[in-house]
């Protein structure tokens, strides 16, 4: 099993693109902290950006996308001694409407689409925890990777030029974004990497990971998962542990409430969803869910 996508696919992920913006020297526009994940597409120009605490600017030229995470606040400007044009604060919204403005090709300005991606439970994902604080993909590097560069001229021509839903398309587009962005940074990462990177490098462990993945109903013990893979208990607990970040049954239950709440949203009923977790009955079940994720599954699935 592709244990990425299958993630990826279990974020239940929000992409929404709050204004398209022209920038007229000079400019520096400070970018608060958020909760959710934020982005910027830069159409046209160069500037530099900056994380407070960081004393070193990153250049950022045109047709680079840049992805927060963690919603780390920073600011973007023409020069480094720019003053303050506006504070600005992006948090994904399902009701705010999109922004544009007429495209006006001028060299002295930047073009930027500011965006929030919004996630449902980020901290049952330890794959996020891996990523930095921002991701920088340059033009030139996303023009080599297959559909990316396609994505973002896609997104960057609906913006330009609003049409009878472009709302809708707007948002499933940076959805595709999200993934292709993640997608990359995996893939330029380094072989040494640590983390959920090295889990998903690792042979071993990528294959415990899929087995978790595909059959979650499996009432896997640390011992079969193990066999499964030829390697030890000790040895397979430790490195599961060390490059995932938390204990094999533990990575099982989280991924298990995680398929859990999705079920509940879809109104499967308890019973079935207990079933279909390796739960041995629906109070079991419940108080699995309860334990794990705050509230019964009953009331989660109230407050949809």
């Amino acid at each position: 099993m592709d244990v990425l996508t299958d993630i990826l696919n279990a974020l239940e992920l929000k992409g929404w693109i709050s204004a398209r913006r022209e920038l007229t020297p000079p400019w520096r526009y400070h970018f608060a902290a958020s909760h959710d994940m934020i982005f910027h597409l830069l159409g046209s120009g160069s500037g530099y950006l900056s994380f407070e605490g960081d004393p070193t600017p990153l250049r950022v030229e045109d047709g680079a996308v840049l992805l927060f995470p963690f919603g780390h606040a920073h600011s973007i400007c023409d020069e480094l001694t720019s003053p303050l044009t506006q504070v600005l604060h992006v948090d994904y919204s399902a009701q705010h409407e999109y922004q544009g403005f007429a495209d006006t090709p001028d060299e002295s300005k930047m073009s930027v689409l500011c965006g929030a991606f919004h996630l449902e439970h980020p901290g049952a994902f330890p794959l996020l925890y891996s990523l930095p604080k921002v991701i920088h993909i340059p033009a030139e590097q996303g023009r080599t990777v297959q559909g990316f560069a396609e994505i973002v001229r896609l997104i960057a021509r609906e913006a330009t030029t609003p049409r009878l839903g472009t709302q809708v398309v707007l948002r499933r587009l940076t959805e595709l974004l999200f993934i292709h962005v993640i997608r990359v940074w995996v893939e330029q990462q380094p072989a040494s990497s640590q983390g959920w990177l090295a889990a998903l490098r690792d042979t071993s462990i990528n294959t415990a990971l899929g087995l978790i993945h595909r059959s979650p109903e499996q009432r896997w013990t640390v011992e079969e998962l193990a066999e499964a893979v030829a390697l030890s208990r000790s040895v397979f607990s430790a490195r599961f542990t060390r490059l995932v970040g938390e204990p094999p049954i533990t990575y099982l239950t989280r991924w298990r409430m995680s398929r859990a709440t999705r079920l509940l949203k879809d109104n499967v009923e308890i019973e079935k969803i207990a079933e279909l977790l390796g739960y041995e009955s629906a109070v079991a079940f419940h108080k699995a869910f309860k334990r794990e994720i705050g509230m019964t599954p009953a009331r989660y699935r109230k407050l949809g």
